[in-house]
């Protein structure tokens, strides 16, 4: 039985390895995770992938970005993501900065008659890494001076 264990050894490291993706791959899922989310309206999910020492340029905490999240997709009873990737940049093993720019598409109001209106944001995020899971820590945005809007 020994080339059986060598074998069952083998196969666990393997699926090991299987499921660690390496940095970059686990942050550009991260991004993908979070524009699904924002589409669902998942404020939990933002919940779960902001850290609690999370402090971004406007003076905003967890709490008060979770909030804002919040406010946001309640105001929007739908919203469409398309995000690009610009940079992604490892700082280290454990931290990492993404610039992004991404366009959201939101309708607000309520039944049929509500518009919607859309924006171009340029986002730069700042990431570490806690116990195998990304975490946003910080952040900074623009958005376009414009917004377009339609029925």
């Amino acid at each position: 039985m020994p080339g059986c264990r060598r074998y069952l050894g083998s196969l666990v490291l393997a699926l090991a390895a299987c499921s660690a993706p390496d940095p970059q791959t686990a942050l550009e899922r991260l991004l993908e995770e979070a524009e699904r989310a924002a589409e669902a309206r998942d404020t939990g999910y933002f919940r779960d992938v902001v850290s609690e020492d999370y402090r971004d340029a406007g003076g905003n905490d967890k709490d008060r970005l979770i909030a804002m999240i919040r406010g946001y997709f309640l105001a929007h009873q739908s919203v469409e993501v398309l995000m690009r990737l610009q940079t992604l940049e490892l700082r280290g093993e454990d931290a990492a900065e993404a610039v992004l720019t991404a366009g959201i598409l939101s309708r607000s109001g309520g039944g049929l008659i509500g518009g919607f209106e859309g924006r171009l944001h340029r986002l730069e995020l700042e990431l570490v890494e806690v116990d195998g899971d990304w975490r946003l820590i910080g952040a900074r945005w623009e958005g376009t001076p414009e917004t377009f809007a339609g029925e």
